[in-house]
């Protein structure tokens, strides 16, 4: 079982490791072959194989209000992690301080502290320390200096361009869902808490449940979705709108999902919510029985899709 400790100055060393160092948002299929590599060298070599990873994106300190949106929160992001079968995985809190830190001084205070690097894999894109002023370059000839090996992880390419969770980011954003999983290996989620909404679906006998997401969600662009929903080990069908419904002015609710054969309570609850395929765009309906019959053809497509 993989180990996760929240890293701090003074805990115990992780030892002699292969160490995959990366942000890691969205765990894709880039991220995911590189860390099976760590895996796979750390055994040939007989070390710990290590994930360090931060706990938020390092923009989220460094600059706030133009930090892109988030593919996975931090819980989903181990968990991903730690299907890959790493023996441990570092979380580094992301602070000013550490924000503040320079290249060589993080490698140094952060990087030794955790381990003693015998590898270290990175993608070849791989940015850290003040103002991202260290380079791939910069930690190969730390690495040299300091007795371990770098490894630059080319990037894996799929459709004729790099993985990266910047073109997953920009397919989600444009509402292109099952793009997005197939640069992911999955379908992408977002995660949220179900609150008290207006009430009119199940007044047309859709009841939905209204979610808040963190600002960092990554949510799709506005419009109607085909997706699952996990509730106690059970997976339901769901049909997802994005985005204020425009036949009911005034709405402020923008993330409703009608779980299909689902009947209870789910106030309060958090709920994990997988788009599958955008079935069309928002749009307004004359009345409910327009509305209705829309959202019949939303949830038998999104049946037909869930059982492919």
């Amino acid at each position: 079982m993989t180990r996760i400790a929240v890293w701090q100055p003074g805990m115990p060393s992780f030892g002699r490791a292969v160490a995959a160092l990366g942000v890691f948002d969205g765990v894709h299929l880039g991220h995911q072959a590189l860390v099976r590599d760590a895996v796979a060298l750390a055994r040939t070599l007989d070390a710990a194989s290590v994930v360090v990873t931060f706990d938020r994106d390092p923009d989220q300190i460094v600059a706030p209000a133009t930090a892109a949106p988030q593919l996975l929160d931090l819980d989903q992001k181990l968990s991903f992690l730690g299907d890959l079968g790493p023996d441990a995985i570092a979380v580094m809190p992301f602070t000013p301080e550490l924000a503040r830190t320079p290249p060589l001084v993080f490698l140094d205070e952060v990087l030794l502290d955790a381990m003693e690097p015998v590898c270290v894999l990175v993608g070849c894109d791989f940015r850290f320390g003040h103002h991202a002023e260290g380079d791939v370059v910069a930690l190969v000839h730390y690495g040299s200096d300091r007795g371990f090996t770098v490894v630059p992880h080319e990037l894996v390419n799929a459709g004729g361009a790099p993985i990266t969770s910047t073109r997953i980011r920009a397919l989600v954003a444009a509402g292109d869902v099952s793009a997005a999983a197939s640069l992911l290996g999955r379908p992408h989620r977002v995660r949220g808490t179900v609150h008290h909404g207006r009430g009119a679906g199940e007044g047309i006998g859709f009841a939905t449940a209204n979610l808040s997401v963190s600002p960092y969600a990554a949510l799709p662009a506005h419009g109607v979705y085909a997706g699952r929903v996990d509730v106690s080990g059970i997976t339901y069908p769901a049909a997802i709108s994005i985005g204020a419904p425009p036949t009911f002015p005034g709405a402020t609710d923008d993330f409703e999902v009608h779980l299909i054969g689902f009947a209870g309570d789910l106030y309060g609850r958090g709920l994990t919510v997988e788009f599958l395929e955008r079935l069309r765009e928002q749009r307004a309906f004359s009345d409910g029985a327009e509305l209705a019959a829309a959202i019949e053809q939303d949830v038998a497509r999104t049946i037909e899709i869930d059982s492919l």
